[in-house]
């Protein structure tokens, strides 16, 4: 036998020839250990999601859901919050879509840019509109965003993304970014959708920071003379605090924050004469000193929305608070092992006691991820339920003609 032969004699069982017994016997371990630590985690991690509420969408979902109710069986191999976290931005596919930039330009001078899915075809005015609310630094450009509006077209609904202000490749025409709380722009954004298409109803797919600002928006009374008649909020902080904590801590601060923290930065970076302006209420360089988000809220956000220090802005950031005025249907989705959204801080007691709100809960999923299948390169199980609380939506009588809606909040 050559060496050749040998050599892949060794590749195919694995255990090489040339190998010591210990060596050998310590390879062995180690796979086996690999394999049953993956078994291990598939067999915990693979339950039926817990569908939480008390109220009529609860039961709804409970009657009609395939997907939401049926046990979610997660990439056997990925193992940890993590590993759902990074590798969806990794291996997830990117469609290729044809969209449509439409700028708006705000009263204080600034714009954000709304990106619209263009299909082509005949077009329907009442149709139901899906409407994307990204995360941090997120925009129409990521593939999340992309298959939530692949997503919304397969129901046959109108779907665009809200950009934030200065993201996904738009232009800043003032100093002023966005928060967590401030509403201001989405406010805008739905009267003009509203005014638009009068009898289409709206619904917000609000995904990690855009589920918060989404939430601060719906529970205000400004959402009520809209026609956003449902949303789904994934993966969303529910106590600024506790998600300043936790991404902190040293593994999330390595894998998240630095990330985030630069992505940031180059919004500023990249629009830098507006903040030479002394009369500003920041310092550009003590900014983009910054090592954590907490200090860069700290130095930036709140100083930009009026707030004393990031422990005043974080407080009005609580989005948990606002869930007892929230007056539409809305599904909160969040993974138990959430990385940036702790469990402990979810908000169950809100849940329950609003009759328009339910919950549902993964083993596993991590932040935004949810993988399932050997190579999840395609949309993930996250895709899946967000296409079928749209169906439910529409086909329910949750949906009301949003004429009706508004004369009767008149």
């Amino acid at each position: 036998m050559s060496i050749l032969t040998q050599i892949g004699a060794t590749a195919v069982f694995g255990f090489g020839c040339y190998m010591f017994p210990g060596q050998i016997v310590r390879m062995r371990s180690l796979v086996g250990f690999v394999l049953f630590h993956i078994i291990f985690n598939f067999v915990k991690s693979t339950k039926r999601p817990e569908l939480l509420g008390q109220g009529r969408l609860k039961e709804v979902l409970d009657e009609c859901s395939a997907v939401l109710t049926s046990p979610y069986f997660p990439s056997p191999w990925c193992v940890g919050p993590h590993m759902h976290s990074v590798l969806r931005v990794v291996l997830q596919n990117t469609p290729k879509l044809r969209l449509e930039r439409e700028y708006v330009h705000t009263q204080d001078g600034g714009q954000f840019a709304l990106d619209w899915l263009i299909t082509g075809g005949p077009d329907d005015l009442d149709k139901a509109i899906v409407l994307v609310m990204p995360g941090i630094t997120g925009g129409s450009h990521n593939n999340y965003v992309r298959q939530f509006l692949v997503n919304a077209h397969s129901n046959n609904c109108r779907a665009l993304v809200f950009n934030n202000r200065g993201c996904a490749h738009s232009t800043l025409l003032t100093a002023r970014t966005y928060s967590g709380s401030n509403t201001e722009d989405i406010s805008l954004a739905m009267s003009l959708l509203t005014e638009r298409y009068p009898r289409a109803p709206i619904i917000i797919c609000g995904v990690s920071l855009g589920g918060m600002i989404a939430v601060h928006y719906i529970g205000s009374e400004l959402c009520r003379h809209s026609n956003v008649q449902a949303a789904v909020v994934i993966s969303s902080p529910w106590n600024s605090f506790a998600t300043s904590e936790s991404v902190n801590e040293p593994v999330n601060h390595m894998l998240y924050e630095v990330y985030l923290l630069n992505k940031l930065k180059a919004i500023l970076e990249n629009h830098k004469h507006l903040y030479q302006n002394k009369r500003l209420p920041i310092n550009y360089r003590t900014v983009m000193k910054a090592q954590t988000l907490r200090e860069f809220d700290d130095r930036f956000t709140s100083k930009m929305f009026g707030f004393k220090d990031w422990r005043e802005y974080y407080t009005d950031g609580h989005s948990y608070k606002k869930l007892p005025y929230v007056e539409i249907p809305m599904l909160i989705i969040n993974a138990e092992d959430d990385p940036l959204s702790p469990m402990d801080y979810l908000p169950f007691q809100e849940v329950d006691e609003n009759p328009n709100l339910a919950m549902l809960l993964t083993k596993t999923g991590g932040h935004i991820g949810f993988l399932e299948g050997w190579l999840p390169t395609g949309p993930t199980w996250i895709n899946r339920a967000v296409t079928e609380f749209i169906q439910i939506m529409i086909f329910s009588d949750f949906l009301r003609a949003p004429c009706e809606h508004l004369e009767a909040g008149a």
